[in-house]
């Protein structure tokens, strides 16, 4: 059987048992590259895969196309899934991916620093004051909002102003990651900061546009253009750390254990799904805790 009809039949059923889009869009684009890779390779038929055959693409990825192992791993865990559903559909009788393990990842989380968050919105109040633009002033509240929520990049792109509820304190996500509709509690200086945004919105569109954050002709956001003002941030700023959407959900997650917070709340409050993943954060965090010790050393006032 053609490579390219158990795709198109594997998606049809994928998108019958309702995976989201996004998961769809995943398939779909490793089965462009994978394509380019087996016509390399002139392979055509499913039956002429094997686990050789997927260690060789993987590979190719690697040196390639630069992939790291975390993307390594993503591909993998996509392959696995349509060998899987092949072996079930009886086109195949083993899987292609047998026996191929991931490769070891580089998990500890991405931190912003305190100082580099610091450093980035101290220039945007400044180029709020002296310029008085659209881009500083949305991106100085989307930074803020970002860290002082979790939100993950994909929820923040799709929010809208009725999804604020300012009297109850509250953010509505709709789409969250576990496809189940969620709430964050929104922080009193967060909302002071969200209103005052708000009306400098219905200033600027004489109305305020529906998404949250827009574009100079109020369209909402994209994911990609929300990344660039990052990385144009951190290379006007010559940032030498990680600056990212991520690394403020990150610093979100350190700053909460940092203040107290116990790490059944930072789960709840981090909308993690299970409370191991809440735990890795912890060891990446030990080394800031120096000036926690420094300030109340235990040995003070014993020597």
């Amino acid at each position: 059987m053609l490579i390219e009809m158990v795709q198109k039949d594997f998606l049809a059923e994928k998108r019958f048992e309702g995976l989201t889009e996004r998961s769809i869009k995943s398939y779909v684009d490793l089965f462009k590259i994978w394509n380019e890779w087996l016509a390399q390779e002139g392979i055509e038929r499913i039956e002429e895969l094997n686990p050789r055959t997927t260690k060789q693409f993987l590979l190719w990825c690697q040196e390639e196309r630069g992939n790291k192992p975390k993307t390594i791993n993503s591909k993998l865990k996509l392959l696995r899934a349509l060998a899987k559903w092949c072996v079930e559909e009886q086109i195949i009788e083993e899987p292609f991916t047998k026996n191929i393990k991931l490769q070891r990842e580089d998990d500890a989380p991405k931190i912003l620093s305190e100082k580099d968050l610091q450093d980035v919105l101290r220039y945007l109040r400044r180029v709020k004051r002296r310029e008085d633009s659209f881009t500083a002033r949305r991106n100085y509240t989307l930074i803020l909002f970002l860290a002082g929520t979790g939100l993950r990049l994909s929820e923040v792109q799709r929010l809208t102003w009725k999804d604020i509820n300012f009297d109850d304190s509250l953010i509505m996500i709709r789409t969250s990651k576990s496809r189940k509709a969620q709430s964050v509690p929104l922080s009193d200086v967060l909302r002071a900061e969200l209103l005052d945004y708000q009306d400098y919105l219905k200033r600027k569109f004489s109305s305020v546009p529906e998404a949250l954050f827009v574009t100079r002709q109020g369209e909402p956001l994209k994911k990609d253009s929300i990344q660039n003002i990052f990385k144009r941030i951190r290379a006007r700023l010559g940032l030498e750390g990680h600056f990212s959407p991520h690394t403020l959900r990150n610093f979100y997650i350190k700053q909460l254990l940092k203040g107290g917070a116990n790490i059944r709340e930072v789960q709840l409050l981090a909308r993690h799904s299970k409370l191991e993943v809440t735990k890795q954060y912890i060891g990446y965090f030990s080394h800031e805790l120096k000036e926690c010790l420094d300030e109340n050393n235990p040995l003070r006032g014993l020597l």
